[in-house]
């Protein structure tokens, strides 16, 4: 009886000190951190913007040129209004180029041109995808300036206008082919080209993404 007793003792002890030695589960994976969804904020406070505003009127064209792209990097509310003042106004020709140039990366990729909801079906309801007020802004600035007295800032625009990618602006370009620099009437040729190869290949993805919506429909009815 005793050797049972202790044969059943240390049994109980064996399971005891088993589950106190037996390693535990693997810790989870670290969370995964979380995603940053704001722009990251002004590296000066709105006070200081003010003295950068008032540096974009600088007598040197390089400060000018610095304090508008900085302006433009901070996101300042009043970052688009100065652009487009010094784009009419500055008597730097190569600032007034860098702001065009500046102006066509900062548009908006959407398109006032409308898309059939269905190419199959010429009866189909348009889909109408309109630029925003901003986009709309710099793509009329921009054709104001393929216009200018200079040769070189048309020529700037016209490459801008190509930039945006905005093809509903194909039509204001027309009057660019009767420019009296050769330059000019050639680019206005390249953003026209350019132009119906962006407007071929949205309207070949539209058709794309119609013919997988039936695809997708169809398998649900089988």
């Amino acid at each position: 009886m005793k050797f049972f007793l202790l044969a059943l003792a240390m049994c109980v002890a064996g399971i005891i000190a088993w589950r106190q030695l037996r390693p535990g589960p693997p810790p989870p994976p670290p969370a995964p951190p979380p995603a940053i969804m704001l722009d990251p904020a002004p590296v000066i406070n709105e006070e200081e913007q003010a003295k950068i505003i008032r540096a974009a009127n600088d007598q040197d064209s390089a400060v000018r040129w610095e304090s508008i792209l900085f302006l433009d990097k901070l996101k300042a509310p009043r970052a688009f209004e100065v652009m487009i003042d010094k784009l009419h106004k500055d008597s730097d020709p190569d600032l007034r180029i860098k702001i065009i140039e500046l102006l066509g990366q900062r548009g908006s990729p959407k398109t006032t041109v409308p898309l059939t909801a269905d190419p199959f079906n010429p009866t189909a309801v348009t889909v109408v995808s309109p630029a925003d007020e901003h986009a709309r802004a710099i793509t009329e600035n921009l054709i104001w300036a393929s216009r200018d007295a200079l040769p070189e800032i048309r020529l700037a625009a016209l490459q801008a206008l190509d930039t945006l990618g905005d093809y509903s602006v194909a039509p204001a370009i027309m009057d660019s082919l009767r420019d009296q620099d050769e330059r000019v009437r050639l680019q206005a040729l390249k953003t026209l080209n350019s132009l119906q190869d962006k407007k071929a290949a949205a309207i070949e993805a539209e058709r794309s993404r119609q013919e997988e919506l039936r695809q997708a429909e169809a398998a649900k009815r089988k």
